[in-house]
C-alpha cells in the first residue's frame, strides 16, 4: 500500500510539473510587462501624436506615418538607392549593423573581461592597463574615431573596432571590480583545502564574477547600437547609419524616424534576449538572494 501511496504522489507530481512550469512562465511574462512602463509608451506615444497635429510634416511627422514607412521601406526602399546605398533596404542595412555589434561585442568583451580578471590578480598587468583603461572611459571615444578611420579606412574594420574599443573599457572595469569585490575568505577557504589555481578560477573566480560581468555586458551591448551608428555616420557605404545621413541629406524626417524606430526596436529585441539569458545563466545567483 505505502509503495503504491509513492507511486500515486510521484505520478501526481509528474504530471503537475508541466502546469507549474507554464506558470512559472506565465507569471514571469506577466511581471516583465510592467504597467507603468507600458502606460509610458502609451503617454510618449500621446505626445508625439498631439505635438505632430500642430506642426508641420516636414519638422515633426506623427508616429503613425513613421510606422507605415518603416513598414514599406523595411525589405524594399528603391529610393535609397539613388543616394548610393549598396542594398536599399532597412533590413539589410540593419542586418549589416547588427552583424558589425555582434562582432564587435564579441571580441570586446573577450579581451575586457580577460584583461580585467588578469588586473585584478596580478598586480603589474593592472599597473600597466590601469592608466590605459581610466583615460579611455574618461575621453569621448568619438575622439577616436579619425585615427580608426585612417588606419583601417571606411569599411566595416574602423566601425567595429571603435564599438570593440568601448566594449573592452566597459567590460575591463566590470570584470575587475567583480573580482576585487569577491570576499577573500573564499579563496583562502580553497587554498586551505589544498585548492589548485585552476581550481579557484573554475570553482570561485568565476562563477562568483559571472553576474556582474554579464550585467556590464547588457550595458556594453545596449551603448553598441547607437555607436555603431554614429561609426557608419562618419563614412560607411552599408548600415542604419548610412542611411541616416543619406536621409539627412535629403531632408526627409519621416526616413529618418522610421529608421530609428527600426534600429530601436533591435535593440530593444536585443537586450531583451540578453537580459533572458542573464536570468537563466545566472539563476542560481538571483535564487540565492
Amino acid at each position: 500500500m505505502a509503495a503504491s501511496a509513492k507511486a500515486m504522489t510521484k505520478a501526481a507530481l509528474s504530471q503537475d510539473a508541466p502546469s507549474s512550469s507554464w506558470l512559472t512562465a506565465a507569471t514571469r511574462t506577466l511581471a516583465a510587462l510592467d504597467p507603468l512602463r507600458l502606460a509610458g509608451a502609451v503617454l510618449f506615444i500621446a505626445l508625439w501624436q498631439a505635438a505632430s497635429a500642430v506642426v508641420l510634416p516636414i519638422i515633426l511627422p506623427g508616429p503613425f506615418s513613421v510606422l507605415q514607412r518603416a513598414a514599406a521601406d523595411f525589405w524594399s526602399a528603391p529610393a535609397l538607392s539613388y543616394y548610393g546605398v549598396e542594398d536599399p533596404s532597412l533590413f539589410a542595412n540593419l542586418l549589416y549593423t547588427a552583424e558589425n555589434v555582434a562582432i564587435a561585442v564579441l571580441l570586446g568583451s573577450a579581451i575586457g573581461i580577460t584583461l580585467g580578471l588578469l588586473s585584478a590578480r596580478i598586480w603589474f598587468v593592472r599597473a600597466a592597463i590601469d592608466p590605459i583603461m581610466m583615460t579611455a572611459g574618461t575621453v569621448p571615444i568619438l575622439i577616436a574615431a579619425p585615427f580608426l578611420l585612417i588606419w583601417f579606412g571606411v569599411g566595416r574594420a574602423s566601425a567595429v573596432s571603435l564599438v570593440a574599443f568601448y566594449v573592452v573599457v566597459i567590460l575591463y572595469v566590470s570584470a575587475q571590480r567583480a573580482a576585487l569585490n569577491l570576499d577573500p575568505i573564499y579563496e583562502n577557504s580553497a587554498l586551505t583545502l589544498g585548492a589548485g589555481k585552476r581550481q579557484m578560477l573554475r570553482d570561485i573566480l568565476i562563477p562568483a564574477t559571472v553576474p556582474e560581468i554579464l550585467g556590464g555586458f547588457r550595458i556594453a551591448l545596449a551603448g553598441s547600437w547607437g555607436l555603431e551608428a554614429v561609426a557608419e555616420l562618419l563614412g560607411s557605404q552599408s548600415g542604419i547609419g548610412k542611411i541616416l545621413e543619406v536621409l539627412a541629406g535629403a531632408t526627409d524626417p519621416q526616413g529618418i524616424l522610421a529608421t530609428l524606430l527600426v534600429l530601436g526596436t533591435a535593440a530593444i529585441l536585443a537586450d531583451a534576449l540578453a537580459a533572458a539569458f542573464i536570468a537563466r545563466f545566472a539563476a542560481w545567483n538571483f535564487a540565492a538572494r
